[in-house]
């Protein structure tokens, strides 16, 4: 436990205050937290377990605290090489992204400046003042340290030089596997000002149910793809702390992307700052419902089997046998149309048939021909592309893409076992224009299939496609397997600027989705696509099956893949 040696400072409001008080008396445990950082990298803390200790540094751009930093990168130069990660965190709630990479660039900043938006981690880490620093053992998830950087940031010092380290004194500790001596020392910074509701203020019925219903029922309702439904409120309340703990590591909701993209993009899954606070602090409370009803269980939500509508066409795949183990090589299944005349597609729809087994189906189409594998591999990801998280796939307006009588689909499906024999038998939706489109939509990817990553290392890969033409960009989606962990899209136009147009801090193997542009965009000729991903091959990757293989291309998911899927249209198309 902490030794507390002077009142924590008076913070914004009454209820925050005792937030922070309650975070100072059990601050020796805390929760597994992630973070994106001002360069929309992702950092998640139980992924630093090799690490003796992670340093956090209360960030804002004020003078008193670039003098401190100054001090900071000394204590940085002392322990370097060490088992020690040093960040900033910004728990101001205003800054964006692009304001804090100026901020860095203009002040010289170096480290990682983890974007802490909603508050909540700095409230239970006890993190009250800018220029707090918090010493954290990750391997144990407990803050060993909290406090001023050294004596000259103590509360009511007035010395002139550092006589005391405190930083220093509590990393040789942890490092020499000693007790830190002086746990907490209130410093002297200006007090953060935190937005974060007061839990009795939140109403379960008015604040949480609204929440839950448009961010999390889709999924988790019976039949849904979720595994509990929230159906009432003794469910949530029962499932509260696995709630909390998948919002303060990011894991839901899934296939979250940068916040700076949240608009852009159609049907992105994605929790509001506000959103997260009134649900952390609704839980924090004990998930009570005091309102004499349950809202939530007055829901009647409606499990549409085609969300797009009821498809022009349906294809029946012909049902799949799924053994109960083994390793599953991909099926690559030929489907006639049988067309009476030439369609134009405008949206597809996937619907699993077992999702416990179906890893993903590509659609590629073929003509009266036959396949050419040319061909199928310029279409991207085909007709569209089913994985979890992505069943619906449509298309900008005025486009579509063409089906022609005698020809058919290469359907390529692929299946993981899970310890029981089942079948699968899926089905596909056609949606089609009335008339021929004004364009025709096409398919590529930025891949790199020579990948080598040695055993317990990270690597970063870049993979790029140049446009030859005037072009609208219309979807991107990024590709890797277990390793993956990170993926970015970026613009270089002909002109030399450089657009960075997805990021994905936390790349999740388990929920991939194609991300569809609300409005196409513009991308002259010459410019070139570059795909950024890193692959985590160590053992602080949760999912990696194993972290001693050498990792090369390869169909199964132990293996790794590097694809950054896109689709355009060509600006003069005229059909």
């Amino acid at each position: 436990m902490f030794k507390v040696l002077t009142a924590v400072k008076v913070l914004a409001t009454a209820a925050i205050a005792s937030l922070v008080a309650l975070s100072a008396q059990a601050a020796d445990s805390i929760s597994d937290f992630s973070l994106v950082d001002h360069n929309g990298k992702f950092f998640q803390l139980s992924r630093h377990t090799d690490k003796k200790a992670i340093v956090l540094f209360a960030h804002d751009d004020t003078r008193d605290v670039r003098r401190m930093v100054g001090e900071l990168n000394e204590v940085m130069a002392q322990f370097d090489g060490q088992k020690v990660a040093f960040y900033m965190i910004d728990s101001s709630a205003d800054a964006s992204r692009a304001a804090l990479v100026k901020i860095a660039t203009k002040n010289e900043i170096t480290l990682p400046i983890l974007m802490d938006d909603s508050q909540i981690v700095a409230a239970e880490l006890g993190i009250s003042q800018l220029g707090d620093v918090v010493v954290i053992d990750p391997a144990t998830k407990t803050v060993v340290y909290r406090g001023a950087l050294n004596n000259r940031y103590a509360e009511g010092s007035k010395a002139r030089n550092a006589s005391e380290h405190y930083v220093v004194d509590a990393l040789t500790a942890v490092l020499a596997g000693n007790e830190v001596a002086a746990a907490e020392v209130v410093g002297n910074g200006d007090a953060i000002e935190f937005t974060l509701p007061a839990a009795a203020s939140i109403s379960y019925s008015n604040d949480i149910v609204p929440i839950l219903e448009q961010r999390c029922v889709s999924c988790h309702q019976e039949g849904g793809i979720a595994p509990f439904a929230m159906s009432n409120h003794q469910m949530i309340q029962g499932w509260s702390p696995m709630i909390r703990e998948v919002l303060y590591t990011k894991r839901m909701p899934p296939g979250q992307v940068d916040s700076l993209y949240v608009n852009d993009f159609h049907d992105v899954y994605h929790i509001t700052v506000e959103e997260s606070q009134k649900l952390v602090q609704w839980i924090d409370a004990g998930a009570k419902n005091e309102d004499g009803t349950d809202a939530l269980a007055k829901l009647r939500p409606v499990l549409a089997k085609w969300n797009h509508g009821e498809p022009d066409i349906i294809i029946q795949v012909p049902a799949q046998q799924i053994p109960a183990t083994g390793v599953q090589d991909y099926r690559n299944l030929q489907i006639p149309l049988n067309l009476e005349k030439d369609v134009w597609v405008k949206a597809v729809e996937f619907v699993p048939g077992d999702s416990t087994v179906l890893h993903h189906i590509i659609a590629f189409a073929y003509g009266a021909d036959g396949m050419n594998e040319f061909d199928l591999l310029n279409q991207g990801i085909g007709l569209g592309a089913y994985a979890p998280g992505n069943s619906i796939n449509t298309y900008p307006d005025e486009s579509g893409f063409p089906l022609k009588v005698g020809g058919g689909l290469m359907l390529q499906m692929h299946y993981t076992t899970t310890g029981k024999e089942t079948t699968d038998a899926s089905e596909i939706g056609l949606y089609l224009w009335d008339e021929p489109p004004a364009r025709q939509v096409l398919g590529g990817s930025a891949a790199e299939l020579e990948i080598d990553v040695p055993p317990f290392s990270t690597k970063e890969m870049v993979a790029t496609k140049k446009f030859r033409k005037d072009s609208y960009l219309t979807m991107i989606g990024p590709h890797m397997h277990f390793r993956g962990y990170d993926a970015n899209f970026k613009l270089v136009y002909p002109d030399g600027r450089t657009e960075e147009i997805l990021n994905v801090p936390n790349y999740q193997f388990n929920w991939q989705k194609t991300y569809d542009f609300k409005e196409p965009l513009f991308i002259p000729a010459g410019t070139e696509m570059v795909f950024t991903g890193t692959f985590d091959n160590t053992e602080m990757n949760p999912f990696n099956p194993d972290p001693s293989s050498t990792i090369s291309w390869g169909e199964q998911t132990w293996q790794e893949m590097f694809f950054g899927f896109f689709r355009y249209v060509e600006a003069d198309s005229n059909i």
